[in-house]
């Protein structure tokens, strides 16, 4: 940088090609860039991109599950089916995926109980420290999120804040409550993760490991989709229920919410996309067993 530079200032192109090849090595560091690595660490990157990918998820999903409350009720029958259908579908998928993430987790048991026998446990303290802390800052805000709806109506907790302006406080809280819930979740999963790259997790399992991963991108996937179908469905039956409105009522089929709900679901479905890639190019050898 010096002989680049001299005396002069770092300019901000300068600034930004440093950045992008600081993140370029810390990519290949971590095996989620290039194939500088051997295959079993490039498959392990590749799942636990998966894993972040489905943090993520969690979030996006928890906020379709607010916002999708009652749309029963709005729904005409003629389309109720579709929306319906759509609805279980992101619900009963994202019951399974539960339960292949949980499965992921289960079998790494015996490794991680070896790595903490080893000493990991100080490598990873500080991470779970950290989780734990804000898991009770957050289990209190929900505590309290839900003392106060308990004083409220629907109606003000739900929509028609306009003609309920007491509804705002609690709007509040309820921002407030799940971004600490929100990072309460990432917090774990950055403590699972650095668990995970010290792990001494055999071959099988490691491939075990790879198959859920892709099982789990592909529910993203099509729980992305269907969330995509439900939206379609309430926007041209049913669009003054994404505004809070009375039926039947003029308004947009665009709500924030949803929108940002779906571009989570995008960038989970990318991010997990990504990772399954990586672990597909290392598949071959991972089988083979050349790790």
């Amino acid at each position: 940088m010096e002989d680049a530079l001299g005396n002069r200032p770092p300019t901000r192109r300068f600034r930004l090609g440093i950045a992008l090849a600081g993140l370029r090595e810390r990519g290949h560091e971590a095996g989620v860039t290039g194939d500088s690595m051997l295959p079993a660490d490039r498959a392990r990157a590749g799942s636990l991109l998966v894993l972040c990918a489905w943090a993520l998820f969690v979030v996006a999903g928890s906020s379709f599950a607010k916002l999708s409350e009652g749309f029963g009720l709005a729904v005409p029958t003629r389309t109720a089916p579709l929306a319906s259908g759509a609805y279980r579908a992101v619900m009963v998928v994202g019951i399974v995926t539960c339960l292949v993430v949980s499965a992921g987790m289960a079998i790494a048991v015996p490794a991680f109980l070896r790595f903490l026998r080893a000493g990991g446990w100080t490598t990873i303290r500080r991470h779970v420290g950290r989780a734990l802390i804000a898991t009770v800052v957050a289990g209190a805000a929900l505590v309290a999120l839900v003392a106060v709806a308990n004083t409220l109506t629907p109606a003000q907790r739900n929509a028609e804040v306009a003609a309920h302006p007491v509804v705002w406080y609690y709007l509040v809280e309820f921002i407030v409550t799940m971004l600490l819930l929100a990072a309460a979740l990432a917090l774990w999963t950055a403590a699972a993760v650095v668990a995970a790259r010290g792990l001494d997790l055999p071959r099988p399992v490691l491939c075990a490991e790879a198959l859920l991963a892709a099982g789990a991108a592909v529910a993203m996937v099509v729980m992305t989709a269907a969330t995509a179908v439900w939206w379609g469905s309430i926007a041209s039956s049913a669009h003054w229920f994404l505004q809070g409105t009375r039926a039947e009522s003029a308004g947009s089929p665009l709500n924030a919410q949803l929108v940002g709900t779906m571009v989570l679901m995008l960038v989970a479905s990318v991010l997990a996309g990504y990772g399954v890639s990586r672990v597909a190019r290392s598949w071959p050898q991972l089988r083979s067993g050349a790790t």
